[in-house]
This record gives C-alpha cells, sequence and structure tokens, in this order.
C-alpha cells in the first residue's frame, strides 16, 4: 500500500495533537496505542518488519500497564474541561506542528540528508508535542505518557540513521520501565491524597 506511510503521517500528528489537547485516560490510551501503530509503520521503512514489530508490542504493553492503573484509579475520573483550555493546547498544538513544518527540511538538507522528510517531521512533532504536554500539567499518568511520545519520535529517527540491537533492547527497557515508574507514581500519589481527603472530610 503506497499511501500507508502517508497515514501514518498523518495519525502520529493526530494522536499527538489528542494527547496534547484533551485529558480524559480514555482518549490518551487510544491516542497512544494508535500512535505507536503510526510509528511502527514509519519504523518499518527502514527496518524488517521482525525488529520493528518489537516497538509496536513494547509500545502497546507500556500503554496498556497505564491504562489498567488509570482504570482502578477513581482520581482519573475525567471532569469537565474549559472550552478556552481546549482551544489553547490545541493552539500550541498547531504552532508546534506549523514550526515543524518550516524547520524539518532545513534539518533534512542539512543534518538528515539520508532520512526521509516524512520521518524526520513525524518524530520531531512527536517530541515537540509531548514537550509542550510537559509543560502544561503535572498528572503523573500525562507526564509518562509524554515522556513515552518523546521516546517515540526519538526511535522514529534514530531507525532511520542505524540499526543497532543493544540500543533497541535498552529503548524497550527503558519505555517498559517508564511504564511501571507511572504506575507507581499514579498508585503513590492516591495513597497520599486519600487520608488527606479524610483528614478533611472530619
Amino acid at each position: 500500500m503506497p499511501n500507508l506511510p502517508v497515514i501514518a503521517f498523518v495519525v502520529i500528528v493526530m494522536a499527538a495533537m489528542i494527547n496534547l489537547v484533551f485529558r480524559d485516560w480514555r482518549i490518551n490510551a487510544a491516542a497512544l496505542s494508535a500512535q505507536y501503530l503510526a510509528a511502527f509503520v514509519l519504523v518499518m521503512l527502514s527496518w524488517p518488519i521482525e525488529v520493528a514489530i518489537v516497538k509496536l508490542i513494547t509500545g502497546w504493553m507500556a500503554t496498556a500497564v497505564i491504562a489498567f492503573t488509570c482504570l482502578r484509579q477513581k482520581s482519573h475520573v475525567s471532569s469537565t474541561e474549559v472550552a478556552s483550555n481546549l482551544f489553547f493546547r490545541g493552539l500550541a498544538g498547531l504552532l508546534i506542528v506549523l514550526l515543524i513544518f518550516i524547520v524539518a527540511p532545513t534539518l533534512h538538507e542539512a543534518v538528515f540528508p539520508a532520512v526521509d522528510l516524512m520521518i524526520i517531521q513525524g518524530g520531531l512533532i512527536l517530541m515537540g508535542m509531548s514537550l509542550m504536554q510537559l509543560g502544561m500539567n503535572s498528572e503523573p499518568y500525562l507526564v509518562i505518557i509524554s515522556l513515552l511520545s518523546f521516546l517515540t519520535g526519538f526511535e522514529v529517527i534514530h531507525a532511520a540513521l542505524e540499526l543497532s540491537t543493544l540500543l533497541t533492547g535498552l529503548l524497550v527497557i527503558v519505555n517498559l520501565g517508564l511504564a511501571l515508574v507511572g504506575v507507581y507514581l499514579m498508585v503513590n500519589g492516591d495513597e497520599v491524597n486519600e487520608p488527606t481527603e479524610r483528614g478533611e472530610s472530619l
């Protein structure tokens, strides 16, 4: 399917924008899963499918760990968002996309001439959106999603530069480790908040 990389790129942009704008863990988990699938397609352009699929499985495992933890935590039930907040985050995301479309061709010519421009744009969009999200919230699960997205963007670009089995294995460990850290922060945060809430109710 010749248009598959283009579809994957569009999915990456949409998933990154959704994760930046919305604060519902169900939506974020679904967008993260779609983001990993699209990143797998871009990585598959440079790596054999049997190696690229490792990143997809790792990403989906990390997403599942975060999603099941959020499902068990009452504090992650989404509340009604103010429309102005959604608009501001959406506008910030569009500005990042515009900036990357301007900067990416220069990087392609000067730094990564052997890498497909679409791969550079996809990786930079993931990294830029995740950095913006890190600066906009302090929710543990959103912080972990941002870090996972940043790593995904790095992996997309790195895959086009070289095939390193050792680094791939290390990144798998880092991704799963981040997911477990996110679980710890979410569970520990709720345990700290529960006594406070009980004290206030008394």
